[in-house]
């Protein structure tokens, strides 16, 4: 390719550390290209000539261009046709347009196109000057203008990372907001597993399933960005020589490896994919993957962490749960049951995610002060006497006690404190009454009464369902919250078998 270069702008770009906007003259005129470079050279710009069209898109496919000059009549490839080409794959570069044959309609077309201005010739240079500067102002502020809509994007995306705690939605949310911001048409979320080896947790892309993924190229690529803990990036025109790896799938054009960083390690890797013949990543989609990237290394780990504090915790609930059933023989299974039931009766009545997780447990722990009642009171086979029935009323206090000092099951004292109050004011232990008594608590009352008679007890058999839900029905708003077990109620009824 027979190009004609000036320099000067490099100086600039030393001197002040900033970049020196290149600008690409297109013109089969060389005396025209000349006093152009000449220009430009000494307006402090870094330019580059080309003799015609072909050799233009050259220049635009390898090299990083902010703003094409080029004359519209040329032999071969058009100025219009070059106008096309950076519209369609490089949008936010201006292109100014010239000609020495100027028509209405040619100029009307050139701006329905894209171009940011036209020119005829013979024209000033100091109008082009002035022309030049408009477009490279008006390209800063759009880029400045899509790097703040990038970042307000990117706060709220980080907000969402750090209020997932699910492992799984949020390797989603992670996958699908990184191929939606850098506008990728596929993507994989890859973790190191206890061998230290990638697997891959998460694809996305009707094109890139997790078996693309899985291809030499892929795992080869990753297992680079593992080992040199930063960024790969493959654009068009490369191939794996270039990289020393497998060549890239035919149906890629770019990809881009981000690696998945805690602040000890790094424990996966995000993988990026362009489909061939669009438009390469550009940087200002690099910059927005490498936050993302930043961000979702930190949120998965924290997820991680939660999650094994949370499964610490549930072996404590379960420990108290068995402890119980281990010390009262005839109720093996009640909390595991009424725990069943009320978290499908929550669900229902509509409560949040984190609510449904607190009856959960409330269910599975409501029983748990029974430990400081005597075995030979709870497993009596007759009547209690009142003295009796005195004790058995202490455990949702003692119960709410013992988990009022363990500080991540607190959120449940009121649940297991209360689910004995009626809905009337006569339960216990403190007799409160209607929208007084906690709402996860007249969940649990229904589901502790309904599993109640339902099971074996020393002092009885168990009860029909069917009876169990006629009293049920008949005890609403006395002991039970009448919508509360009219939902219950419509649960049971629509279950086969019932």
């Amino acid at each position: 390719m027979n190009l004609d270069e000036q320099k000067a702008g490099e100086e600039v770009e030393r001197n002040t550390g900033e970049k020196t906007p290149h600008i690409l003259v297109v013109d089969d005129e060389k005396s025209i290209c000349d006093i152009l470079l000449q220009f430009l050279g000494k307006a402090g710009y870094q330019a580059t000539a080309t003799r015609n069209g072909e050799e233009a898109i050259g220049v635009l496919e390898g090299t990083d261009v902010d703003m094409v000059l080029t004359d519209i009549k040329m032999p071969g490839i058009s100025g219009v046709e070059v106008l096309k080409w950076v519209k369609g794959n490089k949008p936010s570069v201006p292109v100014l347009l010239t000609t020495g044959f100027p028509t209405l309609d040619t100029a009307i077309e050139a701006l329905k196109l894209g171009a940011f201005d036209y020119l005829t010739k013979p024209f000033h240079l100091e109008e082009i000057g002035e022309k030049i500067k408009r477009a490279l102002d008006g390209k800063h502020l759009r880029e400045e203008n899509a790097l703040f809509a990038s970042l307000v994007s990117l706060h709220e995306v980080t907000k969402v990372f750090t209020s997932t705690h699910d492992p799984n939605e949020l390797h989603r949310k992670v996958l699908d907001y990184c191929a939606r911001l850098s506008k990728s048409d596929g993507g994989a979320l890859m973790f190191l597993d206890s061998n230290h080896r990638l697997a891959v947790f998460e694809a996305l892309g009707e094109e890139y399933r997790r078996e693309v993924f899985e291809e030499d190229f892929f795992r080869a690529a990753s297992g680079r960005t593992i080992m040199q803990g930063k960024p790969l990036t493959v654009f068009p025109g490369e191939n794996g020589s270039d990289n020393d790896l497998p060549d890239l799938p035919p149906s890629v054009g770019s990809y881009v490896s981000f690696p998945l960083k805690t602040s000890q390690r790094t424990i996966g890797v995000l993988n990026l994919v362009r489909r061939a013949g669009s438009r390469p990543f550009s940087d200002l989609d690099l910059q927005t993957i490498r936050v993302l990237a930043s961000h979702a290394g930190v949120s998965i780990e924290n997820v991680r962490l939660y999650q094994n504090i949370r499964d610490n915790y549930l072996k404590t609930v379960r420990g108290f749960a068995l402890a119980v059933e281990i010390k009262d023989r005839y109720t093996h299974g009640h909390s595991e049951n009424v725990m069943k039931y009320a978290v499908v009766l929550a669900r229902k009545v509509g409560l949040s995610m984190a609510e449904i997780e607190k009856v959960k447990y409330a269910g599975l722990l409501h029983d748990v002060g029974k430990i400081g009642v005597s075995e030979l009171i709870l497993n009596k086979p007759g009547k209690l006497s009142l003295e009796e029935f005195e004790e058995i009323k202490k455990h949702p206090g003692l119960g709410a006690r013992i988990l009022s000092d363990v500080p991540f099951l607190k959120p449940l004292v009121s649940m297991i404190l209360h689910h004995h109050e009626y809905y009337d004011g006569s339960g216990y232990p403190e007799g409160l009454s209607g929208e007084s008594i906690p709402y996860g608590a007249r969940i649990l009352g229904v589901c502790d009464a309904f599993e109640a008679m339902t099971s074996h007890r020393p002092y009885r058999k168990a009860m029909t369902s069917e009876r169990a839900m006629s009293i049920l029905d008949e005890n609403k708003g006395r002991q039970f919250d009448p919508a509360i077990a009219e939902t219950f109620l419509q649960l049971l009824r629509s279950e086969p078998g019932r």
